[in-house]
């Protein structure tokens, strides 16, 4: 009898992962620095997997990533912000633990909100000294919020700010889920959501079923 090999997982070890068109594409946005990238695909397609494979072969001493998943449901626009810079600052504790109490003064003037999440964003970018790249994974739950327009301004911001603000050109983010960020905007009289690169996630070719085929035999 023959001995199975693959087996069904939540996230592909290194040894099994295969690369498309998109993980090129992918790790160049992210090197590029210069504009977020956004995975649009339909669930299980591999979206997740090929965040995770950028932040492994990626992420360097001087290069760091924080995956977050937004599909927990937070009730204002303040617990969405402050839920990413806490996971930015419990990921990345170890370079960043000096700075908390700087993040609560910051949070304890109970300023606007966006205003409370860019200044704690600076100040971990002026603390870290390196590339911060954040992946928001399951953009799509925003979708039920009334908050969704002013999380994508934010994100739009942070890249046209950085002529004021230098720290924030070692700042880029990737989006994932299924549904485009500008359709998770509500009030069409905002600024769109227009910034992006989108990452196509194709499904594999023949030649590559074949090799995976033959490798696994």
């Amino acid at each position: 009898m023959n001995k199975k090999i693959l087996k069904k997982y939540t996230t592909i070890p290194p040894h099994l992962y295969v690369e498309r068109s998109a993980d090129k594409q992918l790790r160049d946005i992210i090197e590029d620095m210069q504009r977020p990238g956004y995975v649009l695909v339909a669930r299980q397609m591999g979206k997740t997997n090929l965040l995770f494979n950028a932040k492994r072969n990626l992420e360097t001493d001087d290069r760091k990533f924080v995956y977050i998943d937004l599909s927990n449901n937070f009730e204002t626009e303040l617990e969405c912000y402050n839920y990413i810079i806490d996971s930015i600052l419990d990921v990345l504790e170890e370079e960043l633990w000096e700075i908390r109490p700087e993040i609560d003064e910051i949070r304890s003037l109970n300023r606007a909100n966006h205003v409370t999440y860019t200044k704690s964003l600076s100040a971990i970018l002026k603390s870290l000294e390196k590339d911060l790249v954040i992946i928001l994974d399951e953009i799509d739950a925003l979708r039920t919020s009334d908050y969704s327009d002013n999380i994508f301004a934010v994100i739009r911001s942070n890249y046209f700010t950085r002529s004021n603000f230098p720290e924030f050109n070692h700042l880029t983010y990737m989006l994932s889920g299924v549904i485009e960020p500008k359709d998770l905007i509500k009030d069409r009289n905002k600024s769109p959501f227009n910034i992006g690169e989108k990452i196509y996630l194709d499904d594999f070719s023949v030649s590559v079923h074949r090799g995976i085929l033959t490798y696994h035999s």
